[in-house]
């Protein structure tokens, strides 16, 4: 098998995240999360991109980002939407942005206090009803258990930043655990990851440690 993994096109949450402004998006389907112009150009680019043009499979998150991401990227093709590639929930912090949220009392210990501020990225800490790293590395491992993996197939999965971070850390395995938090995935970038004989999986479209930086969201 090999799997084309695809994160959506640029949104304005994007470009406020690029710019230090924090607008906690998660699962939101809104205007702070529909695809920009540029977002829209990309996704539309992609369907002359010879990797997505040998895409036989289509699976995609249930967010509209990544929905009209596929839809431009593959016309045509039907999509497997699968609620299990959605991006990480931030609860109760969706729609808001930190300045916000520290007025509120019962919140502001979430960017005062060092261990919970930890939930942006961590494998324990989450935002109040919202997940965590471990929360998506499960439901990824279960997506990607449902998969037959020995099939002669290539599959595209159009998902999110966190999202696609954990379901890399499943295929590939990488060690310590902690460089998740700094692996790099661009919007409308494709990486193909190939099934190797000995059952394991290989990153081929990119040398894998040029990947990780210092940019967390």
């Amino acid at each position: 098998m090999k799997i084309v993994i695809v994160r959506h096109g640029q949104t304005r949450g994007n470009i406020l995240n690029e710019q230090g402004i924090s607008l906690f998006t998660g699962t939101l389907n809104n205007q702070d999360t529909d695809l920009t112009e540029k977002g829209i150009e990309d996704a539309k680019k992609l369907a002359n991109n010879e990797i997505i043009k040998s895409i036989q499979k289509v699976y995609c998150s249930d967010l509209n980002r990544a929905i009209d991401t596929a839809k431009l990227a593959k016309p045509g093709y039907e999509l497997n939407i699968d609620k299990r590639l959605r991006e990480r929930s931030l609860g109760d912090f969706e729609g808001n942005y930190p300045e916000d949220l520290i007025k509120n009392e019962e919140y502001k210990k979430y960017f005062t206090d060092n261990e919970y501020k930890k939930f942006r990225t961590d494998f324990i800490q989450k935002a109040p009803n919202g997940e965590n790293y471990t929360d998506i590395i499960k439901r990824t491992k279960i997506f990607l258990d449902s998969l037959n993996m020995e099939e002669d197939i290539t599959i595209g999965i159009f998902s999110h930043m966190h999202c696609i971070r954990c379901l890399m850390y499943n295929l590939l395995k990488f060690t310590p655990k902690e460089k998740i938090f700094n692996l790099k995935i661009k919007n409308c970038e494709p990486y193909v990851i190939e099934r190797m004989e000995d059952g394991t999986f290989k990153l081929t479209s990119h040398n894998l440690n040029d990947l990780f930086s210092k940019v967390c969201w």
